[in-house]
């Protein structure tokens, strides 16, 4: 049923009534990708490595409106990925799909979102596979394939300075799946019980208030775990042509909510984050504390909005504070497309008994090099390689171990229109 609505919907919009915007402005590329991923764990355990490499193609279709009032198109996102090298004793990795009884990774695997959209003025209705992106829910894509969701979102700039956006979402497809899945909140290290939710639901928006301050506030309510309530500011102070310097201070407030399955679920998180730019130079200081009785819950499979990006750890248990220092270096004017970042994290007062006890703390320090090729035949093909060392005074049980991790990313996007 739902193939013929799409198909009769592709019909009716190849129609020369709809052939004009509809295709005039669409937008068709392809990524293809190589992932090589290697998370060494250095305590002994049954899984030494969460180790493999894969190939991934990610094909993206994005029409144009129909013309008239209300303007209608259609999205399209079809993924692929194929194992390479991996096995059942180095699984894990999130890049594949694996048997639940023997470990095993999957061969191959893909999935195809559809979404469909209506436009008005300045606001949009997308209703279908989702990829939302703000300070409360992160489609991830830092693996192989990215995380998708399905549900129906609304975006509206029509009011001067302000950028509305709201959604419910009733699935999830993870990023080493093949189907629809009902969300989870994230147990990792046992913060919380494993639940499962009916649906969620946000609403927020960002709120130009003069040229260079921004105010930002969200709600999200995931049914029966918990909700989670976001207030924050952002300047920009630009010096000269050469220099600027943007802040971002944040607050998240979380409690459990209705049912509560996944348990309590009470954090107060309060998160800045100070980055100076010069040139080629960029300095970045980042911190944010966890206050309340739990860690600071997020969803399942996926990422935080938060501006602290972490690797192999997330820097999240209860009571912890967490610092940040990260350089990044633009080579431009010399090899024009290749950049380096380095990073050091690191928390302490973990509130964690079964995992070690009071005091506990964790650091990680990160290195990432990329090289995107500017013209030619291959422009746009980008190589990048990365290698974070982490550590924790956390015990053997925690899901989160210390481990040396490399990833190396080859990708290479195609773009037909």
């Amino acid at each position: 049923m739902h193939y013929k609505l799409w198909m009769s919907m592709a019909l009716l919009f190849a129609t020369p009534a709809f052939a004009n915007d509809f295709i005039d402005q669409s937008k068709v590329e392809l990524t293809l990708r190589n992932f090589y991923f290697d998370r060494d764990f250095q305590q002994q355990s049954n899984y030494p490595a969460a180790k493999d490499w894969s190939q991934g193609f990610i094909f993206k279709a994005h029409s144009g409106y129909t013309p008239g009032k209300v303007g209608f198109g259609l999205d399209l996102l079809a993924t692929a990925g194929f194992k390479l090298d991996a096995d059942a004793n180095h699984a894990g990795t999130g890049n594949l799909p694996r048997d639940p009884i023997t470990n095993k990774p999957s061969s191959s695997y893909g999935q195809i979102g559809l979404t469909a959209k209506a436009k008005v003025s300045a606001t949009e209705l997308r209703v279908g596979t989702l990829l939302p992106m703000n300070p409360v829910i992160v489609a991830s894509p830092a693996r192989l394939l990215p995380q998708t969701y399905r549900g129906v979102s609304l975006n509206s700039k029509d009011i001067p300075n302000l950028d509305l956006e709201a959604a419910y979402i009733d699935k999830v497809n993870h990023r080493d799946s093949t189907n629809w899945e009902r969300i989870k909140m994230t147990g990792v290290n046992g913060r919380f019980k494993p639940a499962e939710t009916d649906g969620l639901y946000y609403v927020g928006g960002h709120y130009q208030l003069i040229p260079n301050l921004k105010a930002s506030g969200f709600y999200m309510n995931v049914e029966d775990l918990y909700d989670q309530s976001m207030f924050g500011l952002a300047h920009q102070w630009k010096f000269n042509d050469q220099t600027q310097l943007n802040s971002t201070l944040r607050y998240y407030h979380s409690r459990d909510q209705g049912q509560a399955k996944a348990g309590v679920v009470n954090n107060d998180l309060i998160h800045a984050n100070l980055e100076l730019k010069h040139a080629t130079h960029k300095f970045i200081a980042s911190s944010f504390h966890n206050q309340g009785s739990t860690a600071f819950p997020y969803l399942s499979g996926g990422e935080t909005g938060l501006l602290i990006d972490t690797w192999p750890a997330d820097f999240l248990n209860p009571k912890e504070k967490v610092y940040s220092l990260r350089y990044e270096y633009d080579f431009k004017n010399y090899i024009p497309g290749l950049r380096f970042m380095t990073r050091y994290t690191w928390g302490n007062h973990i509130e964690a008994p079964r995992l070690g006890g009071h005091q506990l703390k964790e650091d990680e320090l990160d290195f990432d090099l990329g090289y995107t090729i500017q013209q030619g035949p291959f422009k746009n093909l980008s190589l990048r390689a990365r290698y974070a060392i982490y550590d924790n005074t956390m015990l053997a049980n925690a899901n989160i171990k210390p481990a040396n991790e490399t990833r190396i990313n080859i990708d290479y996007t195609l773009k037909f229109k």
